[in-house]
């Protein structure tokens, strides 16, 4: 039986792990949730009629075109942004061609590009944590086919500028690249991209309403861009992409800036909280922008994260390249960072 030779030999790694009862701070989810009310009275909204019909996306599209300034005909909601770099790929990733980014990112788009066929180009980080945008600009050149810019990034929270970014689409535009810019972290940090959509045709940006929207578990986001590349992602896309449920609950929070505006000063307390309480007991705390922080625990990081899973609290830890040792801990507010500090202090006490 034939098997795709691009799937063949694909590691994945799969998170299926049991996470209820625990305090989620290992994926930069919100660790709450929205608020109960909130949910239950979206929740009333959900009748056996509503279930059981297809999903239309229509109402949603305009409101995150008022929403983001755009056209109707510029935006396409998608499972989460995953679908749409995945439809990215699909659409305008060349076999053989490369995909930069910089190195440490989100690991997806390392997959997308041995899933397609691509050769990945992995730009590594400046010693003091700084983007190197000088060396990306170098690795864009005729074989490059995408350029993915993750704005603040993940893990590390950097930024690029406004100039630094024009300068990198304008040179992807000239070796017919297109330029994913994901601002899955958009909500923590408000300086946007999305006016250079009107600048650029070779652009695509991304967002999801996993974050600070907290709604992983619905899988809703959206791609933006110029009506031609949005026309060529709905052609790849599954009939009805997204649920009913997730629609819904995305248009009314889309309703409701007071309510995404409460979400992102909880957590933006909860951080400063939690970064303060580190430096004040001697860690050096790398806490740029995004919804997480990254600093060296005293112990072992990975002991440091088996322990803490012992006591119901997850995080994550990297073993490789410029983060080896480091702990990341998603943000969330000022209770989850007391729960966690609690915890970890007692994890980490030996060494002082």
């Amino acid at each position: 039986m034939y098997v795709n030779e691009f799937i063949k030999d694909l590691y994945r790694v799969k998170f299926h792990d049991e996470r209820d009862q625990v305090l989620r701070l290992d994926m930069n989810e919100s660790p709450e949730g929205l608020p109960a009310d909130f949910v239950e009275e979206v929740k009333r909204k959900i009748t056996p009629e509503f279930l059981a019909t297809y999903p239309q996306k229509n109402r949603l599209v305009r409101q995150v075109s008022l929403h983001c300034g755009l056209q109707t005909d510029q935006i396409t909601i998608t499972c989460g942004s995953d679908e749409a770099m995945r439809l990215a790929f699909q659409c305008f990733g060349e076999q053989g061609r490369t995909v930069v980014t910089v190195t440490p990112t989100f690991e997806l788009y390392g997959v997308y590009a041995a899933m397609f066929g691509m050769k990945h180009v992995a730009v590594d980080y400046k010693e003091d944590f700084t983007l190197p945008v000088d060396r990306l600009l170098e690795a864009i050149d005729k074989d490059t086919g995408i350029v993915v810019l993750l704005n603040p990034n993940s893990p590390i929270g950097a930024v690029y500028t406004e100039a630094e970014a024009c300068a990198i689409i304008e040179k992807a535009q000239a070796a017919g690249a297109l330029v994913i810019i994901d601002e899955a972290y958009h909500y923590f940090y408000s300086p946007t991209f999305m006016p250079l959509l009107s600048k650029y045709e070779n652009v695509l940006l991304l967002r999801t309403f996993s974050k600070l929207c907290a709604i992983a578990g619905l899988r809703v986001g959206y791609a933006a861009g110029n009506a031609k590349l949005i026309e060529y992602l709905e052609k790849s896309e599954a009939t009805f992409n997204v649920n009913n449920v997730g629609l819904l609950f995305a248009e009314e929070i889309l309703k409701r800036p007071d309510l995404m505006e409460q979400q992102r000063v909880s957590e933006a307390k909860g951080r400063k909280w939690l970064a303060q309480q580190l430096r004040d007991h001697g860690y050096e705390v790398l806490a740029l922008e995004g919804n997480f922080l990254l600093f060296r625990p005293r112990k072992h990081s990975a002991d440091v994260v088996a322990s803490l899973k012992e006591q119901g609290v997850w995080i994550r830890d990297y073993r490789s390249g410029i983060l080896a040792g480091y702990l990341r801990v998603s943000t969330g507010n000022i209770e989850s960072m007391r729960t966690f500090w609690n915890a970890f202090s007692i994890v980490d006490q030996e060494g002082k």
